[in-house]
């Protein structure tokens, strides 16, 4: 429990942490994680679902500098949620975190949260998961490797520019496989035969 004089310094703190200047809100940031973490990263969770951009994506900024703390919660708040903008505010967060702590495997659970996502036919899920799996180093080139053949054109699409951009030799086979598969939509052709091309 927070006592009144704790209370009125985690507000002006919180309020510079929400200040456009980088110096502030940075020096904010650091005693907010150091003095009041466990309110400050739950702040953060709610504030995922707030309609106001900027401070939905400082919050997911912040969030990702939490590390593997922020993750858990991150798994539940997406699993107890129907909120689109919350589970891809979640997504968000889970890169954040990966690619500031260079995470290249996710526990079960978090991996569970990625198969829900691709799971999900909406353009803005199927974009920020498969970011996601781009940062995931060989665990989400493996699964690259599957949705790049998925019926929707898009996360297909998505999947093939991703592993394009990993510019992982190991797979120009799977290139090769696809460009000669007659199943596969042109489009996808297209965006492979463009990056050789280059």
């Amino acid at each position: 429990m927070i006592n009144s004089l704790d209370l009125n310094k985690y507000i002006e703190l919180y309020q510079d942490f929400l200040h456009p200047n980088p110096n502030i809100n940075s020096q904010a940031f650091l005693i907010l994680k150091k003095e009041f973490e466990v309110k400050f990263m739950n702040n953060l969770l709610a504030n995922l679902k707030e309609e106001d951009l900027f401070i939905r994506r400082k919050s997911i900024l912040a969030l990702g500098r939490f590390g593997e703390k922020a993750l858990k919660s991150i798994v539940q708040l997406y699993m107890d949620t129907n909120n689109k903008t919350v589970k891809v505010s979640c997504l968000k967060t889970i890169i954040k975190v990966v690619v500031n702590f260079n995470l290249e495997e996710l526990t079960q659970d978090e991996m569970l949260v990625v198969d829900l996502a691709l799971k999900d036919s909406s353009p803005e899920m199927i974009l920020t998961v498969i970011s996601l799996l781009r940062q995931l180093g060989r665990t989400g080139r493996n699964i690259l490797m599957k949705t790049c053949r998925d019926k929707d054109l898009l996360r297909a699409k998505a999947s093939i520019s991703a592993l394009l951009e990993m510019k992982d030799h190991t797979i120009d086979d799977l290139f090769e496989d696809l460009l000669n598969d007659k199943s596969i939509d042109q489009m996808i052709k297209e965006d492979i035969l463009r990056d050789k091309i280059i």
